[in-house]
């Protein structure tokens, strides 16, 4: 089952705007309540025609930190090395990391991200990561 990016909901947002919450399950059929960048709740629009267990098994969580995100997208690019916004873009596109808000990490979080973790990082001129990688 894909989840949606608007389905990705913080968890605050349950109590501060119910209806808007359940106007995306109406609209998607599901949301994920996010809770410190964490999947912690699920709520589905029953459906019949599907089995409970298996929609609750098929649900694909967020369970990535920044730089372990950043870690798989550089794994697959050729030399290792990316431009920090598309990184971003890809991380959010492949839904590796949200932000507490649900968002995308910026690209400045991931270039400060490199400062946090010059084992694993290097920051190039033009705001190019390299991940380091041991050969």
């Amino acid at each position: 089952m894909d989840v949606k990016l608007d389905s990705l909901i913080p968890f605050d947002k349950i109590k501060s705007d119910t209806d808007s919450v359940f106007n995306i399950v109406e609209k998607n059929g599901k949301v994920v309540l996010l809770k410190e960048n964490q999947p912690v709740y699920i709520i589905l629009k029953y459906n019949e025609d599907t089995d409970m267990a298996q929609q609750e098994a098929s649900v694909k969580a967020v369970n990535h930190t920044l730089h372990e995100a950043m870690k798989i997208v550089l794994q697959e690019a050729e030399s290792n090395t990316m431009h920090a916004a598309a990184l971003a873009d890809e991380i959010f596109n492949r839904k590796l990391y949200l932000q507490k808000n649900g968002g995308k990490a910026q690209y400045s979080q991931i270039r400060a991200r490199c400062g946090h973790y010059p084992d694993l990082f290097e920051a190039l001129p033009g705001n190019v990561i390299k991940l380091k990688v041991d050969i």
